[in-house]
């Protein structure tokens, strides 16, 4: 068998953890088998300390990290019973390695186990000597199984105990790494709170600084992050919808009234729709009813300043029919500039109002009119990041004196361009809030 198509497999000498241990020729193979995000964590811990040995220049190694091929491949050399360098600890410390996992060389470090050691990897590269040597494993492993046994013996009557770390807050993969290597279980159910991220932990039980015995169990409330469906509130008086909707977690964004058969104050309907997902705190228009008139005429609402949407939805459910023009401006997209006819005009039902609605981009300005002895100047100006939500002022200065090419608000990126006549020396000045921003010649 190959290994990766390079190192030719003479024997398998072990497998824990997901980790299959091969010498090949020349070398030994740690491989790992990837399938879960726990397995890549562990295999990018290992390549991570294997690296770090690198660096200080005590390890050599081979890591490949292809999809299907994660392995680390150790020249073959004789091991030395020496106590591994305190730099390499220190460096190997922070990823979970210790002298356990490190078999040395005369010349530096052999290899690097994923798991504590129980021996090398091959037998031909043990140190040989007398009948000593034969008799000594032997004495060691009797020590070693009766040290193990006390040790077990303790544990079992004297298990360690965890302080349970701070976890509320963190993600499920950071509680999860907080918790791993502790002996404490960890047990998760469902929360929800929109307004949080999703898969955070919420809560936990017990608090943090707790000192648990192994084996006890951790308790996570992660989150799911539902958003919350919009109930219909047709029907409702005004007061039981918005009670409903404070119920809810949800705020009342407006109110529009319109004449209906309905008695006054009984909710028509609701923007957005009823269903529709809503985090905590989402707004809701309602549209109340007047109650009934006599006079066939609507009065025309205040819609300066709202959003396109907002706009037309009023003016649909006040059966109003609306025309849309769209202007290049600095206000925010969608934002109604201007209304035809004014604010309070009865107007009868299917009647008509003109609407004028910013957009976003560049903004072509007139151009000035020309002059006897003039000269055309080009403008081209991306307003810069400073300019946004203050007062914006260009003007062109030249003989005649101060022309205003525009004048509104700013917004970082809005385009303004064009061509001017300008007699004799011309200057361009860009105020932001009244004050000299930038002065260049055309």
């Amino acid at each position: 068998m190959l290994l990766d198509d390079r190192y030719p497999v003479l024997e398998t000498l072990e497998r824990r953890d997901g980790v299959t241990l091969y010498r090949v020729e020349g070398g030994w193979v740690f491989f790992f088998d990837v399938k879960t995000p726990e397995d890549k964590e562990r295999f990018y811990r290992f390549r991570a300390a294997v690296r770090r040995l690198q660096e200080l220049g005590l390890l050599e190694a081979q890591v490949s990290a292809k999809p299907g091929r994660h392995y680390a491949f150790f020249p073959e050399k004789p091991l030395a019973r020496k106590p591994p360098p305190k730099e390499a600890l220190e460096a190997l410390l922070p990823l979970g390695f210790g002298r356990e996992h490190l078999a040395m060389a005369p010349d530096g470090v052999a290899y690097l186990s994923p798991w504590p050691l129980r021996g090398g990897p091959s037998r031909a590269s043990r140190p040989r000597g007398g009948r000593l040597w034969g008799v000594a494993p032997g004495l060691l492993l009797l020590a070693l199984g009766l040290w193990l046994l006390g040790q077990g013996l303790y544990r079992y009557f004297n298990p360690p105990e965890y302080p349970v770390p701070d976890l509320v807050g963190k993600s499920a993969r950071e509680a999860f790494l907080l918790l791993k290597g502790t002996g404490l279980r960890l047990e998760v159910e469902e929360g929800n709170d929109p307004a949080k991220p999703k898969e955070v932990v919420l809560a936990q039980d017990p608090p943090p600084g707790t000192r648990l015995r192994e084996g006890r169990a951790v308790r996570l409330v992660l989150n799911q992050a539902r958003l919350n469906p919009l109930p219909s509130l047709e029907g409702l008086r005004e007061g039981e919808a918005e009670a409903r909707l404070a119920e809810l977690g949800f705020a009342v964004a407006g109110k529009a009234y319109l004449p209906s058969p309905e008695p006054l104050g009984v909710v028509l309907a609701t923007d957005p729709a009823p269903g529709t997902p809503l985090p905590p705190g989402g707004g809701v228009r309602l549209l109340l009813s007047q109650g009934a008139r006599e006079e066939a005429s609507v009065p025309l609402p205040r819609l300066t300043g709202l959003s396109r949407e907002e706009a037309l939805f009023l003016l649909n459910a006040a059966g109003l029919q609306a025309q849309v023009e769209e202007v290049p401006a600095g206000a925010p997209e969608g934002t109604v500039l201007a209304q035809d006819p004014a604010p309070g005009t009865p107007l009868p039902p299917g009647g008509g109002v003109r609407l004028r609605v910013a957009v976003r981009g560049e903004v072509l300005l007139p151009p000035a009119p020309p002059e006897p002895r003039a000269r055309t100047v080009s403008l081209a100006l991306d307003l810069p990041p400073e300019a946004e939500g203050k007062e914006v002022r260009l003007v062109l200065l030249d003989e005649r004196g101060e022309q205003v090419l525009y004048e509104g608000p700013g917004q970082e990126g809005l385009r303004l361009s064009g061509t001017y006549q300008a007699e004799g020396e011309a200057r361009f000045r860009l105020y932001l809030d009244g004050e000299l921003y930038q002065e260049w010649a055309p």
